[in-house]
C-alpha cells in the first residue's frame, strides 16, 4: 500500500496559502483523520507541518486550529515590531559589526521571541507524539540548515525503524522534536535569530535546500502532494523600458525568492524528469540495474494569482522602519511588495492568502481525488 507525504515549503507568512489549500482538501473529506503518513516542513512550512501532525480527533479540526491562528496574526505575535524595538535592534546590529566575531554572536535584524511563545501556546507536542506512537502517522520531519557545517537538515520524528541519513550536504536527523527546531526552521537569514540545536546554530530550513521533496521519499512516502508558495508560473519576467540601477531591496528580493521559490520549483522539475526516463526503462532492466528506484507521483499545487499583487494592499500595515528596511517605499512594484510579503504576517493578508489557498485547492479537486485514489 502506498504511502502519502505532504511538502509544505517556506516563505514567511505566504505560508498562510497552505492553509487554505489544506482547508479544501478537509472540505473534500471531512471524515478523514490523517490524509497523510508522512508530513514535512519547511520555514514557516514548519509550523503548518507540526499543525497537520496533530491529533484534535478529525484532519478538518486540525485544519480549523491552523486557521484561526493565522487569521488572527499579527505581526507583534512574531516580532517585535514597535519602532523602540526595531531600532534597538538595528543598533545592536551596528555595534556587534564593530565587535569581534568571538562577541558578536548570532545577528538578527529583528527579535521574534513573540513567537516562540506563540508556538509554545498553540504547538502540543506531546500530542504530536501520540500520534506517531498510535500509528496515525508514520513521520513529522522539519528542515534546517547548520551555519556550521552548511548542511541542510531534515529533524524527524518518527515511528520505529525509520533511521537517518547523510547524503553530502545533506542528512536526516531522529530527534524529539521541540519548538526550537520549528523556531530554527523558520529562522529566515539575517531576518531572524539562528538557533542553537545541540552544537550548532540552525537557521531556516530552505537555505541550501534543492531537494525538498527527497525527506519525504527517505521517511517512505511512495506520492507526495506539495503545496508551495511561489506564483512563478503566473508571473512572466518584466522588463521595464528603462531599467534603472537596482536597489538594496530589489537584489534581496531576487535572493529571497531565489531560495524560497525557485529551488522547489527545480526540484520538482527535476522529479518530474527522472518520473520520464524511469516510464522509458523496462523494469526488468531497472531490477537487473540493482537501482532502487520507481517514479513518484507527485501533485503540485501552488498561488495561481501573483502574491505580490495580494501584498501590495496592507503594506501601509507595517512599520514605517519595516517599510524603509523591506523597500515597501520604493517605487518599482517589484521590490516594494516582494520582500515585503515575507514578513507581512498581517491578519488581512493571511485571511486573503488562506482564500486563495481554498479557491486554488478547490480547482485542483480532481487532481486531488485522483492523487488520494491512486495506489503506488
Amino acid at each position: 500500500m502506498s504511502k502519502t507525504g505532504v511538502v509544505l515549503t517556506g516563505g514567511g507568512a505566504r505560508a498562510a496559502y497552505q492553509v487554505g489549500v489544506l482547508r479544501a482538501i478537509a472540505d473534500m473529506y471531512p471524515d478523514w483523520s490523517h490524509p497523510f503518513n508522512v508530513i514535512i516542513g519547511t520555514s514557516a512550512g514548519a509550523i503548518n507541518a507540526m499543525a497537520v501532525a496533530g491529533n484534535r480527533g478529525l484532519f478538518r479540526h486540525n485544519i480549523d486550529h491552523l486557521e484561526k491562528v493565522w487569521s488572527e496574526l499579527t505581526m507583534e505575535r512574531v516580532f517585535r515590531a514597535d519602532t523602540i524595538s526595531l531600532m534597538r535592534s538595528f543598533s545592536n546590529i551596528a555595534r556587534k559589526l564593530v565587535s569581534s566575531p568571538i562577541e558578536s554572536g548570532p545577528v538578527s535584524f529583528l527579535n521574534n521571541s513573540p513567537l516562540r511563545k506563540l508556538l509554545e501556546k498553540e504547538i502540543d507536542l506531546d500530542n504530536i507524539r501520540k500520534t506517531i506512537r498510535e500509528g496515525h502517522i508514520d513521520a513529522v520531519g522539519l528542515n534546517a540548515c547548520g551555519y556550521s557545517t552548511g548542511q541542510n537538515i531534515c529533524f524527524f520524528e518518527g515511528k520505529e525503524g525509520l533511521e537517518g541519513w547523510s547524503v553530502g550536504q545533506r542528512g536526516g536527523a531522529r530527534t524529539e522534536l521541540s519548538v526550537s527546531h520549528i523556531m530554527a526552521s523558520s529562522a529566515i537569514p539575517t531576518l531572524f535569530r539562528p538557533v542553537k540545536i545541540n552544537r550548532e546554530y540552525f537557521g531556516d530550513g530552505v537555505t541550501r535546500q534543492m531537494a525538498h521533496i527527497s525527506p519525504a521519499l527517505r521517511l517512505g512516502a511512495s506520492k507526495v502532494l506539495v503545496i508551495g508558495v511561489s506564483a512563478n508560473a503566473m508571473c512572466p519576467p518584466h522588463r521595464p523600458e528603462k531599467p534603472g540601477i537596482p536597489t538594496l531591496t530589489q537584489v534581496l528580493a531576487h535572493v529571497f525568492n531565489g531560495m524560497f521559490l525557485d529551488t522547489l520549483d527545480y526540484d520538482i522539475d527535476r522529479s518530474r524528469l527522472i518520473n520520464q526516463l524511469l516510464e522509458l526503462i523496462p523494469e526488468q532492466r531497472l531490477k537487473e540495474s540493482g537501482l532502487d528506484l520507481s517514479p513518484v507521483d507527485i501533485l503540485e499545487i501552488s498561488p495561481s494569482e501573483p502574491i505580490n499583487d495580494l501584498a501590495m494592499k496592507y503594506i501601509d500595515a507595517m512599520p514605517l522602519v519595516l517599510r524603509r528596511l523591506t523597500g515597501a517605499s520604493d517605487t518599482a512594484p517589484f521590490s516594494s511588495a516582494n520582500l515585503a510579503s515575507f514578513l507581512l504576517f498581517d491578519k488581512r493578508f493571511c485571511r486573503d492568502l488562506i482564500e486563495l489557498g481554498y479557491r486554488d485547492g478547490q480547482s485542483h479537486a480532481r487532481q486531488i481525488e485522483r492523487f488520494f485514489a491512486k495506489d503506488g
